[in-house]
């Protein structure tokens, strides 16, 4: 039988765009894998799964760590070998029966900061509690937010592999900055953040960046997370007396 693979997307804004190497991205279709979800697990010496419940998934024939699997979704993380620049062909297998493949344009960085909804970033405030309308960051303080698509890392980790102590860095300098529009005006205005820490997220894959920066008041706006090159989606933080 046929299994339909239909789509690769960036794994935190389901942004279809190109795959950078070392980027958690989602694979939907129908097919794919078990009807009941499988969550994979790793350790500090034992990377994520290249296979998991009779699914594999390969880009240009190099299996990619499987971080979840089921019929219609699969989470993964793209191997660092692709080359910025090519395509690259993804294909994925269940069960020994390989689906359609698809060509994808592969770029160096393809930004994106995870979300609980598609808008509001899953961030954390300082004191280690959920960022919300009902829990904003104290100005001053410091968030923390989620992103992947960020980039090669120093030195290159496994694929699949858990960040560790002493922590690789990212190779390409990463920032946050609030974009906003003056009231009246029409006028956007970018005000950049003081960077705590933007580098490999510890103890989660590689290919997971933690970006810790200080809360600044600012208008209502929305939050991109930017590389020398490219820009991420905007995201909401909540910062108190927005």
């Amino acid at each position: 039988s046929t299994y339909q693979l239909a789509c690769l997307v960036n794994g935190a804004s389901f942004g279809a765009e190109a795959v950078a190497p070392g980027e958690i991205v989602t694979l939907f279709g129908n097919g794919l894998g078990p009807q009941q979800g499988i969550q994979t697990q790793a350790t500090l010496q034992s990377p994520f799964p290249t296979q998991a419940a009779n699914v594999e998934v390969t880009f240009d024939g190099t299996p990619a760590p499987l971080l979840w699997v089921q019929d219609a979704q699969i989470n993964a993380v793209a191997p660092w070998s692709l080359t910025p620049g090519q395509t690259t062909q993804l294909c994925v297998s269940y069960s020994n029966t390989k689906t359609n493949c698809l060509t994808w344009p592969v770029a160096e960085t393809a930004p994106a900061v995870f979300t609980v909804d598609g808008f509001y970033a899953a961030a954390v405030n300082q004191d280690g509690t959920l960022n919300s309308a009902n829990n904003p960051a104290p100005v001053g303080s410091i968030v923390s937010v989620w992103a992947t698509g960020l980039g090669p890392i120093t030195p290159l980790q496994a694929d699949g592999a858990l960040v560790g102590l002493p922590l690789p860095t990212n190779v390409l300098t990463a920032g946050v900055e609030w974009i906003y529009t003056l009231p009246f005006y029409q006028e956007q205005v970018t005000q950049p953040f003081t960077i705590r820490y933007a580098g490999p997220a510890p103890y989660l894959v590689a290919g997971a960046s933690q970006i810790d920066f200080q809360a600044v008041f600012v208008g209502s706006g929305a939050l991109y997370a930017t590389l020398p090159s490219t820009i991420s989606q905007g995201v909401q933080v909540y910062v108190a007396g927005q």
